[in-house]
């Protein structure tokens, strides 16, 4: 099967996100979302309603596409790096990141 472009993976990321249920976080996202002051609400809100900048990249240790969702929530550029094994509907959210552009 042809890898999703870019388009077809942020608009299935933004569907599944719908649902809470799909997203699961790991320790590591956890514990940035803490160090950086990054809640569920904006993290949930980038997932469902932003933007693949950057071109995914296949993950060395399990199968799908790392993508990297970005938005700007509550004065933030939040970056969110979520692991797709389209069309699974089951996002992984490895970090999450404030992202500066430059």
């Amino acid at each position: 099967m042809a890898q999703p472009s870019k388009r077809q993976l942020e608009k299935h990321i933004q569907q599944c996100a719908h649902d809470s249920a799909n997203i699961v976080f790991v320790n590591h996202a956890r514990e940035r979302m803490r160090l950086r002051k990054i809640n569920d609400p904006m993290v949930l809100e980038t997932l469902r309603k932003g933007i693949i900048a950057r071109e995914p990249e296949p993950d060395m240790k399990a199968p799908g596409l790392r993508c990297v969702m970005e938005r700007y929530v509550s004065g933030v550029n939040v970056g969110v790096v979520v692991l797709v094994d389209h069309p699974a509907p089951d996002l992984l959210v490895i970090t999450v990141m404030e992202v500066t552009k430059g």
